[in-house]
């Protein structure tokens, strides 16, 4: 329980950066259903919704990452001319690029977090 809740505070942090609400979005996987945690987050005023699984879609944040992840992919590989077979190293390096850029509203990176 403490991982999870060390898990979701860094979550709420991140998200309160970004200067949304108190929420956490999950599909129905199962790690945010027990009794434990729907009391931490009562507890805490924290929304809980549930996704479809396999359903980026209905989560606008990993949508639009998904979608920035993609480009910053394609990108890479038309300008160093690399072959498609480098499209894993690509997402790496564009995963890592995206890791050091501090959000909008803040000076804080996602690595930092």
């Amino acid at each position: 329980m403490k991982l999870l809740a060390s898990s979701l505070s860094i979550e709420l942090e991140r998200e309160s950066n970004l200067g949304s609400s108190k929420e956490v979005r999950s599909d129905i996987g199962g790690e945010y259903q027990s009794k434990e945690v729907e009391a931490y987050l009562k507890e805490y005023d924290i929304i809980a919704e549930m996704t479809a699984l396999y359903s980026s879609q209905s989560n606008r944040i990993v949508e639009k990452k998904n979608c920035t992840l993609t480009e910053m992919v394609n990108s890479i590989l038309i300008t160093f001319h690399l072959p498609t077979c480098y499209w894993g190293e690509a997402l790496l390096m564009a995963n890592w690029i995206l890791n050091w850029v501090p959000y909008p509203t803040s000076n804080i990176t996602p690595h930092q977090l």
